[in-house]
């Protein structure tokens, strides 16, 4: 079973740690009587922001029951990502809708594998992002609508979708919703699995719920204070390396806190700690547990 998958592997996990940190907001709703406060919804045309973001990942991979001779072997992965992201959000067009800029102005990365430096094309997609700009529509509504990668950097039409869904949560594009302090909004949670797996990653599902939970600053320029919590799982196989299907039980929680910048509809810090902990069993290989955390933090430095 490969362990590393390039581009899209390297990618997908520092925009799941980023995607779970992030407020998305839903259908859900228990009130409390005072005051309401918007959040989510499109994000104000004209802004400009950097964001600073820092990952921290650490995962235990071990054999539970191995097969006489399997390549199964334990594995300990330990990444730490720094990345500056500057976002720019455009004028609105007869439908309403905008067009966000996330241009990729660094990206570094420090990853070990059982102690040892990874290997080169483990950290290829961190100096290929570099200087990269995703851009993303944005409806009227708050909905991501499409997703375009750089014109110099085509990525696959499965991860493509991955990163829509991904990036949709992390910068809180939802429809807009008006909350109260104490009020708890839940919203669908989907993303891949944060694991190098041969092929596309299968698919976590669960709940994002964000309560508010109080309210600074003048009028005009509030901004939300949020809890989060997040539980997702994935019970499902995929083809093995050598026929039947592998078997995947992986479940992820996390806890954090956001603050909304309610007039401008982004984010302006975050910090997220997520666990995870599950099983995989290969045929004709065995079992492997896995268990680890994930921590990020975001904040807007201009």
């Amino acid at each position: 079973m490969r362990l590393h998958r390039g581009v899209t592997t390297t990618l997908l996990m520092p925009l799941f740690t980023l995607a779970s940190a992030l407020p998305a907001v839903a259908q859900t709703k228990t009130v409390a009587p005072t005051k309401k406060v918007a959040v989510g919804g499109r994000p104000a045309p004209g802004q400009t922001a950097r964001l600073n973001i820092l990952q921290a990942v650490d995962l235990d991979m071990k054999p539970t029951e191995a097969v006489a001779g399997s390549p199964l072997t334990a594995m300990h992965l330990k990444a730490k990502t720094t990345t500056v992201v500057s976002q720019k959000i455009g004028t609105p067009d007869a439908n309403g809708a905008v067009q966000v800029d996330m241009t990729y102005e660094d990206m570094t990365q420090d990853v070990t594998i059982n102690d040892q430096p990874a290997p080169p094309e483990a950290l290829e997609a961190a100096a290929k992002m570099k200087g990269k700009t995703l851009s993303m529509t944005v409806d009227a509504n708050g909905d991501v609508t499409e997703v375009t990668p750089p014109p110099d950097l085509p990525m696959p039409a499965a991860m493509m979708a991955a990163m829509k869904d991904m990036l949709k949560q992390a910068l809180g594009l939802m429809a807009r919703q008006e909350l109260t302090i104490g009020e708890t909004v839940s919203a669908p949670f989907e993303m891949p699995m944060p694991v190098p797996m041969p092929g596309d990653p299968p698919q976590l599902k669960g709940a994002l719920k964000s309560t508010l939970t109080g309210v600074s600053g003048p009028a005009g320029s509030e901004v939300a204070a949020l809890e989060q919590v997040v539980t997702a799982g994935v019970d499902s196989t995929m083809p093995g390396p050598e026929g039947g299907d592998i078997a995947i039980k992986v479940q992820v929680t996390g806890r954090g806190t956001s603050d909304w910048d309610v007039r401008g509809a982004l984010v302006i810090a975050s910090k997220m700690t997520t666990s995870i902990a599950g099983t995989i069993a290969v045929p004709r290989y065995g079992t492997m547990q896995l268990t680890g955390t994930t921590v990020v933090s975001l904040e807007r430095v201009q």
